[in-house]
């Protein structure tokens, strides 16, 4: 690729390494899991023996020369066992310090995406290559979660939503999304049902299954959560419950005073201050009633304002806003005048 620029060259290297993957053979490997029952408890290991490389040999050379991840499970062959094989078992205890799992990237986030749900397929429709994988139709898209076309857009949702944030080059779950996940039934939450359902649209695809048939569960499915989740038990409504801000103390009865979304209000029920943000005294002189002014007037009965507006000079001014409570169902409010 001579007299083209370095990311032109980039270019061309990826397209020929993904040319090479969809015609190379198909990458075979088996997976074994052994369970083991020990006083009374069982212990699980899995093994994982590559028969044939195939595509991914390619692929792994290519990622290779660019340093970057194989983004693979890597499982170790298990020895050769037999059903009913007993063991000589020693044991000895030590200590350790876990850390919490990487927060994802938007990169590893979608490729966790594509694979979600592999090990619910039939193993005819994951044991395939990669041109039936680069295909928009090919079997192995028929796993995971969204399409190529449509992953980045549902991440976008849900940082739209307010299920994720970003942090820097992590998407990280907000308090919002945890919950979500923890009210939702498991069945919605499982990779498993995405997994199910596009096997079923591959075999509608193919002129093997009736689509009305498949809808005609969707639907019966889709009443039984209805029925089973109509409402959500008490203690999972209390997730959802906004935390409340303090702002102060109210003027009236000591309570905690709150801030709403159109008020800041006293939290004793029996108490009727509130301070509305859409008062007229601040509307009038063009200016937002923050938290910030609210809680120095439940503080100090006065705030300092910069950028008042007068309505006879049509300019701006500094002043010192009074805190000015008769008890009554309003609070007023009035400018300190300098002597």
């Amino acid at each position: 690729f001579t007299g083209l620029a370095e990311s032109e060259c980039m270019l061309m290297n990826l397209v020929c390494s993904k040319l090479f993957c969809a015609v190379a053979a198909p990458h075979e490997y088996e997976t074994v899991t052994a369970v083991f029952s020990c006083a009374g408890n069982e212990f699980t290991a899995k093994g994982k023996t590559v028969l044939v490389p195939g595509w991914k040999e390619i692929d792994q050379r290519f990622r290779a020369t660019l340093k970057a991840d194989t983004e693979e499970e890597v499982l170790n062959a298990l020895p050769e066992l037999a059903e009913g094989q007993n063991f000589s078992v020693t044991t000895d205890i030590s200590e350790h310090f876990t850390s919490p799992p990487k927060a994802y990237t938007e990169d590893t986030l979608l490729s966790a995406m594509e694979r979600a749900g592999a090990e619910d397929m039939p193993e005819d429709k994951v044991n395939c290559s990669a041109g039936a994988r680069e295909g928009g139709l090919g079997q192995a898209e028929r796993k995971g979660l969204g399409t190529p076309a449509t992953r980045a857009a549902i991440l976008e949702k849900l940082v739209q939503m307010g299920f994720v944030q970003r942090k820097g080059k992590q998407l990280v779950p907000t308090k919002d999304g945890i919950n979500l996940a923890v009210v939702l039934p498991e069945s919605l939450t499982s990779p498993a049902l995405t997994a199910e359902w596009e096997n079923r649209l591959t075999e509608i695809a193919k002129g093997n299954a009736d689509p009305d048939e498949f809808m005609a569960e969707i639907e019966a499915q889709v009443r039984q959560l209805v029925k089973t989740y109509s409402c959500i038990s008490a203690d999972k409504q209390n997730l959802f419950q906004s935390e409340r801000v303090i702002i102060g103390k109210c003027p009236r009865c000591g309570e905690n005073v709150y801030e709403g979304k159109k008020n800041f209000y006293c939290g004793n029920r029996g108490c009727q201050f509130v301070m509305w943000k859409n008062d007229r005294f601040f509307e009038q002189r063009k200016k937002a009633f923050t938290p910030k002014i609210a809680a120095a007037l439940l503080k100090n009965g006065k705030a300092k304002v910069k950028g008042l507006y007068s309505e006879k000079t049509g300019k701006t001014y500094d002043a010192t806003v009074l805190l000015a409570d008769t008890g009554g169902k309003y609070v007023n409010y009035r400018v300190e005048r300098k002597e």
